[in-house]
């Protein structure tokens, strides 16, 4: 997907900032079968610029992409913990990283 793409390119470009992190947990949220919520609407209106914010618009509506595609969402989700996103995620959710990553 299109979309994943350029939030993956987005992550990168941040490398280790906090709005990294925040596209990182927003896009698993997006990928996730499982309807894990994201990070909070007050931390995206205070962390990220416009551009970013548009990219987590269109993460909300993921579904309505025209090349949707649920192989992509389970792609996504590998390279979101193959970067290392995943102990963060976990944190968020208060969760463990097992049951974050079932599938692994």
């Amino acid at each position: 997907m299109q979309l994943l793409e350029e939030v993956k390119a987005k992550i990168l470009y941040l490398n280790s900032c906090t709005a990294a992190y925040l596209l990182a947990h927003a896009a698993w949220s997006a990928c996730d079968h499982r309807k894990l919520p994201g990070p909070s609407v007050l931390q995206l209106s205070a962390a990220l610029d416009h551009s970013n914010k548009e990219l987590i618009s269109q993460l909300y509506r993921i579904t309505d992409q025209p090349d949707y595609s649920n192989r992509d969402q389970a792609e996504m989700l590998r390279w979101l913990n193959d970067q290392g996103y995943t102990t963060y995620v976990a944190k968020q959710l208060k969760t463990t990283k097992n049951k974050l990553v079932d599938w692994s």
